[in-house]
């Protein structure tokens, strides 16, 4: 019964936290290299977004650690572009490139993967699903108010018993 508390903050602040990997958007062998891209949150929405590139060996699938990384995301419904440099440096997962990206319109993305790596340059394309920005936080803000409001309740409660516990039964305090 003790680790209910922790499973339930676990799966609350996994769902919020942005971390590199993620959901498989991409994954494309291309010359020397597999190339594979994660993005978050699940399902990608307008807003703050974190892309995550995987760029391994093709013959070992050994990671590429010395490779520089370029995305460009082209919206599909409006002139609005973007270019991106995943670095190792942004990634928590060391093995990864990863940048932080922010999506203004919902729709169809273009997107470009450009690897290169001891003068060999390779990319991958691809199409990433950008959905309307969810409620946020203010949908949520009947379940932040009911523990709060019914804690107040409860004391109120206590509080009214105690007084006419008072008034009925006077001090139990003796001279």
């Amino acid at each position: 019964m003790k680790r209910l508390p922790t499973a339930v903050a676990a799966i609350i602040i996994q769902a919020t936290v942005l971390a590199d990997g993620g959901t498989v958007q991409l994954r494309r062998e291309a010359g020397d290299f597999v190339i594979t891209v994660f993005t978050l949150p699940a399902p990608l929405s307008v807003g703050r977004a974190d892309i995550s590139v995987l760029v391994q060996t093709r013959t070992g699938l050994d990671s590429v650690l010395d490779a520089q990384v370029r995305l460009a995301l082209r919206s599909e419904t409006s002139p609005v572009e973007f270019e991106a440099r995943p670095t190792r440096v942004n990634a928590q997962n060391k093995l990864l490139y990863a940048a932080p990206v922010m999506f203004s319109k919902p729709g169809k993305w273009r997107m470009e993967v450009e690897v290169s790596r001891n003068g060999k340059e390779t990319g991958a394309r691809g199409t990433l699903d950008v959905i309307p920005a969810g409620p946020g936080l203010v949908s949520y803000a009947g379940y932040f108010a009911f523990p709060p409001v019914v804690v107040g309740l409860f004391a109120i409660r206590e509080r009214l018993i105690h007084k006419r516990s008072m008034r009925i039964y006077g001090s139990n305090t003796t001279d």
